[in-house]
């Protein structure tokens, strides 16, 4: 063999050996990573120790492996429209997270920014009253009256409350409170509920979610964390199923239908709270800032999705101009969805 050849043949075998290292190394990396994705995978439970044999599953957070699953696509055409509404003047900040209830893809924009929730706030009063129902089957029979000093009280509160569409005097079923609240957002009914709510009950549906419970009347949360409470009603992972969907019924009732309502096409059931707040300057007493926002469940006929839209402009707006930002949003994420990409 001549001295030619055994060069060649040692380099072909250096070679193999390279690649074979090689190989070994870059398996072992890709093992390592895929190890560590799959070990931030973790369960979130209920803070509930009543139960001596079970510990309830609320959800799974996804930590690193989460980015995986997100849906660059429709959160390109979502910021492009957002860029426009910036470019125009119509909102100073808007906020998006949608989430496919089937297949766990989800897409946000600034969806960890943070706003005043406003009504939809009363979503958690009623999954506490729920929550209690489940230990109490006679809850939602009981009734409270709506006296004089609440009535009082309501309008001391803010501004921007309305009057209620309850009695002065008169008394009404958990039942009733809770649809009047959540379907034509009574803030009457809403103190009325929250004065006699167990807060320990209240409170601990933020806990269990590992949520940020509110410590103020200017509580702020992001729609990714808002988005939470709807996925554990539709997963009926929080409340029993019966609760979970009696729940979502009630919402999906709701009479205001100018945010993601009216982005689908009419027949496409939405269960939704949507909210609006604004800011005051204490000095001159004067609005300084406008938000409005829409959150909820679109049950369209591909699969189910959540999609929480956030919006704030500054100064006094017609709430029109931000009710047609989130149906627009509304529209491009269902043309998404109906079209079949992103599954």
């Amino acid at each position: 063999m001549s001295s030619k050849t055994k060069i060649i043949i040692l380099c072909i075998v250096f070679l193999a050996i390279g690649a074979g290292l090689g190989y070994f190394f870059e398996y072992n990396y890709n093992y390592q990573q895929t190890k560590s994705l799959i070990s931030n995978i973790l369960p979130v439970r209920q803070n509930n120790f009543n139960y001596k044999f079970i510990y309830p599953l609320l959800r799974y957070d996804f930590g690193n492996a989460r980015y995986y699953l997100e849906n660059k696509d429709l959160e390109q055409k979502v910021n492009s429209y957002i860029q426009q509404q910036y470019q125009n003047k119509n909102a100073e900040s808007v906020s998006v997270y949608f989430s496919n209830l089937t297949n766990g893809q989800w897409s946000g924009v600034n969806y960890n920014d943070e706003y005043y929730p406003g009504s939809m706030a009363k979503v958690l009063v009623m999954m506490a009253y729920y929550r209690e129902s489940q230990l109490d089957h006679s809850v939602m029979k009981k009734t409270f009256a709506y006296s004089q000093s609440i009535d009082k009280a309501l309008h001391g509160v803010s501004p921007q409350v309305t009057d209620s569409n309850l009695v002065i005097g008169q008394s009404y079923t958990i039942k009733y409170l809770i649809e009047d609240m959540i379907e034509n957002s009574d803030d009457g009914a809403e103190l009325v509920l929250y004065l006699n709510v167990d807060k320990n009950v209240l409170n601990a549906i933020y806990e269990d979610l590992k949520i940020e419970p509110p410590s103020s009347s200017h509580y702020t949360i992001s729609a990714k964390d808002y988005v939470m409470f709807l996925k554990v009603l539709y997963n009926s992972t929080y409340l029993t199923e019966a609760n979970s969907s009696a729940a979502l019924s009630t919402m999906s009732q709701s009479t205001y239908n100018d945010g993601l309502v009216a982005g689908v096409p009419s027949g496409i059931s939405v269960a939704h709270k949507y909210g609006e707040n604004g800011d005051i300057d204490p000095a001159t007493k004067q609005l300084t800032s406008t938000e409005l926002h829409d959150c909820g469940i679109i049950y369209a006929k591909e699969y189910s999705y959540a999609l929480c839209v956030m919006t704030k402009a500054n100064g006094v707006i017609d709430q029109k101009q931000l009710a047609s930002i989130i149906k627009n949003i509304s529209g491009i994420v269902y043309n998404y969805v109906s079209s079949g990409e992103g599954k």
